[in-house]
């Protein structure tokens, strides 16, 4: 009752794709009051640039482009903020086991687990590192046996050195591998066309408010969405460990068994994944051909910047 005698609720409708209202709305006849809780941010859509220095190069991204120099360890942050760590903590609250076992996902995630799980002999697992280690095996195995040109067959060697770095990785560390993290529910895309941003009448603070696109998703090591986020939202190492920093302090607190590792493994997998992808669409191995926006003289450009990027970070190219 709102003291004249008549009943008072609050509700939430949809007034059309950028507005939430909360509606006050009183029988009799006062009339609805209504009070915009939100609105839709599109600054980072928006300002989306198709060249950005990174990692060292001028890298271009022709199809949806990236957030820019100056302001993309801010989207990040408020990525690890809004998404990824609420989404991780959820998992790591309910589970407490080895990430390296096999999971009890199919419980959580029923029909839909072997769409974003791996299958190891019959039993559905996340995916981890040495799953991507085994992947870029298998490229590397397929580039060798169809590769003609003399200049990709330098890199596919040149990528074969690499991999084998990748197995020696872990040696000597919890039995070769990386250390256990529970797996979790990783996006793999978290870039601005894949979210909806709002931003509050309170403060005024752009916020992600709903994450689409879950097309790349998987069951995995945790540190994959995280690695893409430092590799492919930030725009260098300094930004990366101070990202991945953040989200280690904050994972850790969570309880001691929870140990997130250091990232410069993780930065040279996901570079040699990235030098397996692009030398197959280079090759038209990759489901059908290269990107219709991509050339291959400007795919075999990307590779040799790759290559370079992980010369710096210390191995053999």
């Amino acid at each position: 009752d709102d003291g004249t005698g008549t009943a008072a609720h609050s509700i939430v409708v949809r007034v059309d794709s950028s507005l939430d209202i909360e509606m006050d709305q009183i029988v009799g006849e006062h009339e609805p009051r209504q009070t915009a809780k939100w609105t839709r941010c599109n600054h980072y859509p928006d300002t989306m640039v198709k060249v950005r220095h990174e990692w060292g190069f001028d890298e271009p991204h022709p199809r949806h482009g990236r957030v820019p120099e100056t302001e993309c360890f801010d989207y990040g942050m408020m990525v690890l903020r809004d998404a990824v760590v609420p989404i991780h903590c959820q998992f790591f609250a309910r589970r407490r086991y080895n990430g390296n076992e096999p999971e009890r996902g199919e419980t959580f995630f029923g029909e839909f687990l072997p769409h974003i799980a791996i299958s190891d002999e019959g039993a559905m697992r996340p995916f981890q590192y040495q799953d991507v280690v085994n992947i870029c095996q298998r490229a590397f195995e397929q580039l060798t046996s169809t590769v003609q040109d003399e200049r990709m067959k330098s890199y596919v060697e040149m990528l074969g050195t690499c991999i084998d770095a990748l197995k020696c990785e872990w040696d000597g560390d919890f039995n070769g591998r990386p250390p256990p993290l529970s797996a979790v529910l990783c996006h793999m895309d978290l870039q601005p066309q894949n979210l909806v941003f709002r931003r509050d009448k309170s403060d005024a603070l752009c916020r992600v408010q709903s994450i689409t696109d879950w097309e790349e998703a998987c069951f995995a090591d945790p540190r994959f969405e995280l690695l893409l986020i430092c590799r492919k939202v930030l725009a260098g190492p300094t930004q990366a460990e101070k990202l991945w920093r953040m989200y280690s302090d904050r994972v850790e607190g969570l309880s001691k068994d929870l140990i997130v590792g250091p990232l410069d493994p993780w930065l040279r997998l996901e570079t040699v994944h990235s030098i397996c992808t692009l030398l197959l669409q280079a090759s038209d191995l990759l489901g059908g051909g290269r990107n219709p926006w991509e050339s291959k003289p400007e795919l075999l450009l990307k590779i040799d910047r790759e290559s370079r990027r992980l010369s710096r970070m210390g191995y053999p190219t």
